[in-house]
């Protein structure tokens, strides 16, 4: 049976979706909330992407899907809501 070595609370909410790229050691988690956290392989969180509600804010349904480019860093994230955004 497998160990776990680090376990990381990352949201009082529920989680859907998790992805980390091959190349790098950060990972990235969505959440039925509208919101995604990308953290390093300590569990810190780098950067928190969220829905806003304003006229030029960022709109998104919870998250139901995350991948990483396989050589960039790219983050695709699928709404809900049937938006796909791409972040840098």
């Amino acid at each position: 049976t497998g160990k776990c070595f680090r376990a990381v609370e990352m949201y009082k909410h529920t989680q859907t979706t998790y992805a980390s790229p091959n190349h790098e050691s950060i990972y990235a988690s969505g959440s039925s909330n509208h919101f995604i956290k990308v953290f390093d392989a300590s569990g810190t969180t780098l950067s928190m992407i969220y829905y806003h509600d304003g006229f030029l804010g960022q709109r998104m349904g919870p998250i139901s899907c995350l991948s990483f480019h396989p050589y960039k860093m790219v983050l695709a994230a699928g709404a809900t809501d049937g938006i796909i955004s791409i972040y840098r």
